[in-house]
C-alpha cells in the first residue's frame, strides 16, 4: 500500500509523497530596508528580528524599571504567592498540553488537517476509505461464500484486492504529479531534486515504517495480545528464538530484490509472517521506482508523446500480467491529462490540484457530467469482482463477468484472472473523481479527511489490533455474552473498529515522526550543486 505512503500539513515524497510539508523559516535573518535620500537611497538599515520575550525592552512609554519598583513596592507575600499561582497555572497548561497530544486526533478534531492545508485532500481520503475497506474485508469477508455480501456494489466494500489496485493508481497520480509539473516548466534543477529526494526516501518512507508495525506486532505476541493471523505459527516459547525469528522475518521482507515480489496473492507474494498483508509494500516499492526511472525517460519528451508512451506501457504491462505496473502508470497518466486540461496549474505553485482550482461543475456540459459518473459507477462496479474469480453475484447472476472474462487473455493463468478488471476499475474511479469535482464532495468532509490522515496505520495495524483481537479474545466473549443475534454482532464490529482507528491514530503519529528523520536526514546528506 501506499501509504503509501497521509495531518495540519503533509509531506509526500517528490512534491507529492510526504506526510508534512514544512516551510521555511527565516527567523534569524535581519531585515533590511533603505531611507529615500536626495536621489537615492541612504545605506541599507538592518533591523534585527527579535523574540517575542525581547519585544517589551523596545516599545516606547514602556518602562520597564518603572514595573520593577512597582513589583518591589508590593508585599514580598502578595509577590510570593502570585510566583507560585503562576508556576501552577503554567504547569497546569503544560499538563494539559501533554495530555491533549496523547489523545487520539478524532478526540481533538483541531487537529484533523483541512482541505487547504492538504491539497490532495481527495486523494488523501480516497486511500483511507481504500484502507479501511480492505478492513472491512478481512474481518468481515467470507470468500467463497454468496451471501448478501455478493451483491451488486455492495461487493465493492468488500474487495480488498480492488482496494489495493486503487491504491496503486493513487501512488502513481501522486508520485508523479511534481516530476510532470517540473516537465512542463522545463526546470531541469528541480527535476533533478526531486528525483533525487524521491528515490532517496521512499525505501525508508515505505520499510521504516513496515519494520515499526512488525515490532509493535512483535510487543503484541509477546503479550500474547495477538497469535498470528492465516493460520502461520509465530509464536516462540523462548524468546531468544523468537527475536531471531522476527528478524530473520524482517530481513526477508526487506528484500527489494526478491523474485516474489508480485501483486497476484495466489502466487505466494513477498510478504511477513507477523503482518500478511503487507505483501503490498514490496510491489508498491517496485512500482515507485519504476515510476521514477520512467519519469527520467519521458522527462524530454512532449506531453502527447509521454501519454502515447505512457498507454503503450499500460498495454504490454497487461500482455505481461504485470497489472500492478499499469496501474501505477494509469494513475501518472491522469496526472499528465490533468495538466493538460488545466494548463494554469503549470504557472501556479507546485503544488497537487485542490478542489478549489478547478471550475464549477455546473460549467460542465451535462453530457460530461453524465459521462463522468457513468465511468464512476462502471469503476465502482468492476472494483466488485470476487477474488476468486468464480463470477458469481446475486440478482445478476453471471452478469457482466461471464461476458468480461472472455476478454481476458488466454495466456493469463487462473491465479491472476481476478485482477484483470480490478485494473481498469481502479483507473476509471479515479478519473471520474479527477475530471468531474461534483463527485469529490465526500471526500471533502471531516471523516474522509481523517480517514486519509490515519490511512496507513489504518492498514498497517488492522490485523494485529484487529483480526488478531478479535480471534484471540472477543469471538469467545461475544459467545459467551452476546450470543449470535443481529446486535451482538453490530456490537462487536463497533468495538473491533474503535480498537483499530485508535492504533492506526497513534500508529500515524509514530509514522509522521520516521517521515520527518528521513527528511532530517536527506538533508543532512544531500549536498547543494552549483
Amino acid at each position: 500500500m501506499a501509504e503509501n505512503d497521509p495531518p495540519n500539513a503533509r509531506e509526500r515524497d517528490g512534491h507529492a509523497e510526504d506526510i508534512l510539508l514544512e516551510a521555511p523559516t527565516d527567523d534569524d535573518e535581519p531585515i533590511h530596508f533603505q531611507v529615500p535620500k536626495g536621489g537615492g537611497y541612504a545605506p541599507a538599515i538592518p533591523l534585527e528580528v527579535q523574540d517575542e520575550d525581547d519585544y517589551a525592552e523596545n516599545i516606547p512609554l514602556m518602562d520597564r524599571a518603572e514595573d520593577e519598583r512597582s513589583e518591589s513596592s508590593q508585599s514580598p507575600i502578595a509577590v510570593k504567592n502570585r510566583s507560585r499561582y503562576s508556576r501552577f497555572k503554567e504547569c497546569v497548561h503544560a499538563v494539559g498540553q501533554v495530555l491533549k497530544s496523547a489523545l487520539p486526533t478524532y478526540c481533538v478534531p483541531s487537529q484533523i488537517s483541512s482541505p487547504r492545508d492538504s491539497p490532495t485532500a481527495y486523494l488523501d481520503a480516497l486511500r483511507g476509505y481504500a484502507a479501511f475497506f480492505v478492513y472491512i474485508f478481512h474481518l468481515y469477508d467470507r470468500q467463497g461464500e454468496v451471501t448478501w455480501r455478493r451483491y451488486p456494489f455492495v461487493s465493492t466494500l468488500f474487495s480488498g484486492s480492488g482496494m489495493v489496485a486503487v491504491f496503486y493508481v493513487i501512488s502513481g497520480y501522486a508520485l508523479g504529479y511534481g516530476l510532470l509539473l517540473n516537465m512542463h516548466r522545463r526546470e531541469e534543477g528541480p527535476m533533478l531534486h526531486s528525483l533525487a529526494s524521491s528515490a532517496f526516501r521512499r525505501y525508508m518512507r515505505l520499510y521504516g515504517s513496515s519494520v515499526m508495525a512488525l515490532l509493535i506486532t512483535l510487543v503484541l505476541l509477546r503479550l500474547r495480545l495477538y497469535d498470528g493471523v492465516y493460520f502461520i505459527q509465530i509464536y516462540h516459547k523462548n524468546f531468544g528464538a523468537q527475536l531471531l525469528h522476527w528478524f530473520n522475518d524482517v530481513f526477508k521482507f526487506c528484500n527489494p530484490f526478491s523474485a516474489n515480489v508480485t501483486d497476484l496473492k495466489d502466487n505466494h507474494p513477498l510478504s511477513s509472517d507477523y503482518l500478511p498483508q503487507m505483501w503490498t509494500i514490496p510491489v508498491e516499492f517496485r512500482g515507485s521506482v519504476f515510476l521514477f526511472a520512467f519519469c527520467t525517460a519521458i522527462c524530454k519528451l512532449t506531453p502527447r508523446a509521454r501519454m502515447l508512451i505512457m498507454w503503450l506501457i499500460i498495454v504490454v504491462s497487461y500482455c505481461w500480467q504485470a497489472v500492478y505496473i499499469a496501474e501505477f502508470t494509469g494513475g501518472l497518466f491522469i496526472a499528465q491529462l490533468s495538466l493538460c486540461c488545466h494548463p494554469e496549474r503549470v504557472a501556479g505553485p507546485p503544488q497537487l490540484p485542490t478542489n478549489n482550482d478547478e471550475k464549477p461543475a455546473q460549467d460542465q456540459s451535462l453530457i460530461s457530467r453524465i459521462t463522468h459518473v457513468a465511468i464512476f459507477i462502471v469503476g465502482f462496479l468492476l472494483l466488485g469482482e470476487v477474488d476468486d474469480g468464480q463470477a458469481e453475484l446475486p440478482l445478476w447472476k453471471q452478469f457482466p463477468w461471464a461476458y468480461l472474462n472472455k476478454a481476458i487473455p488466454f495466456w493469463w493463468p487462473e491465479t491472476g484472472r481476478y485482477v484483470f478488471w480490478l485494473g481498469w476499475g481502479s483507473l476509471a474511479l479515479v478519473y471520474s473523481l479527477e475530471f468531474y469535482p461534483a463527485l469529490q464532495r465526500p471526500l471533502g468532509w471531516k471523516i474522509s479527511r481523517y480517514l486519509g490522515d490515519i490511512s496507513f496505520g489504518l492498514y498497517a495495524m488492522h490485523v494485529p489490533f484487529g483480526m488478531g483481537i478479535k480471534q484471540q479474545f472477543l469471538d469467545s466473549w461475544r459467545q459467551t455474552h452476546l450470543g449470535d443475534s443481529l446486535w451482538a454482532y453490530m456490537l462487536m464490529a463497533l468495538i473491533i473498529t474503535v480498537i483499530v482507528i485508535t492504533a492506526a491514530d497513534y500508529f500515524t503519529k509514530i509514522d509522521r515522526a520516521l517521515v520527518r528523520s528521513a527528511r532530517r536526514l536527506q538533508d543532512r546528506l544531500f549536498t547543494i550543486w552549483d
